[in-house]
């Protein structure tokens, strides 16, 4: 969810507000502490306000609709006034820094699909807090136990968004065209052979004995192209290692030495995914086509 913030230009003008009313104003030499005149710290006090609240709703205005229905401006200085209403104890001031920070983490909780119940947190938070001593062996088990979950729940909430994107009719619809695109290239071609990943190929020559690891970096020519026939990519001498390229591409590399060349048919899953690569112009789980011929290698570290 997209936030408010204020950004760097209007904290830096804040700062050299308060900086330059020391210089401006003075003070009494004989005082222990520093004060400005009561006069001018009112001034300070209404024009900071103004200052940042004009920066804030400049920060608003950019939100869309949807935004601001979640973050209506009477809920915003509501949130402020709990802040810079509560006491002045430090100890308070500590807590409430704490207390945005967990914030943040119940927000990122919301996105991954988890219930934050503030009770349970808070008492679980007093619990430890306020004991004698700290138990570390318990803390760092309640810490294993807690990165554990979540990222289990991290990854079964990525594997839930690629699904729903793998079930988008543009998704489904480059899987069938890919498909189509391979059997009729297959039945033009018996050469062309799909290994158990999922990579189909046609090697016009192997190369060198030698074939490239994937610590090697290969010096190659080669140009991308989608199953319409649109070129999203090509280069006449590119270095590239097998572990630095999609899966597809960095497992028919490995097939290769030095002087091969061959063809490439990479499905989907074995190239950009779901997330497809929008700048490049290529959609979710769309098929790329390679033709690739290693000019040299370079062997990697042992």
């Amino acid at each position: 969810m997209k936030k408010i913030m204020l950004g760097a230009a209007a904290l830096a003008a804040i700062t050299v507000a308060s900086c330059s009313d020391k210089q401006a104003t003075g003070s009494d030499a004989t005082a222990d502490k520093f004060e400005v005149s009561a006069a001018t710290s009112d001034s300070v006090n209404s024009y900071f306000g103004t200052f940042v609240g004009s920066s804030i709703l400049g920060e608003y205005s950019r939100l869309d609709s949807a935004m601001k229905a979640e973050q209506p401006k009477a809920d915003i200085v509501k949130g402020i006034q709990y802040v810079l209403g509560a006491p002045e104890e430090k100890g308070v001031a500590v807590g409430m820094q704490i207390g945005l920070q967990m914030l943040n983490n119940l927000q990122r909780f919301e996105e991954l699909g988890i219930k934050p119940d503030r009770s349970a947190i808070i008492n679980s938070f007093k619990k430890a807090f306020l004991a004698d001593t700290t138990d570390s062996d318990a803390a760092r088990a309640a810490q294993m136990v807690y990165q554990e979950l979540m990222g289990r729940i991290q990854k079964e909430n990525k594997d839930f968004e690629d699904a729903k994107k793998a079930n988008a009719p543009e998704a489904l619809e480059n899987v069938a065209a890919g498909e189509k695109y391979l059997t009729e290239a297959k039945a033009a071609d018996p050469e062309i052979k799909t290994t158990e990943s999922g990579l189909s190929y046609k090697i016009e020559n192997a190369g060198d004995d030698t074939k490239i690891t994937r610590r090697d970096v290969a010096q190659i020519k080669y140009t991308g192209r989608l199953v319409d026939g649109t070129v999203f990519d090509s280069s006449d001498d590119a270095r590239l290692s097998p572990a630095g390229v999609v899966p597809g591409f960095g497992e028919g590399l490995q097939m290769l030495g030095k002087g091969g060349k061959a063809t490439l048919y990479i499905p989907g899953k074995l190239a950009y995914g779901v997330e497809g690569a929008p700048r490049a112009g290529i959609g979710p789980n769309a098929m790329l086509i390679f033709d690739i011929e290693v000019l040299d290698v370079n062997p990697g570290m042992k």
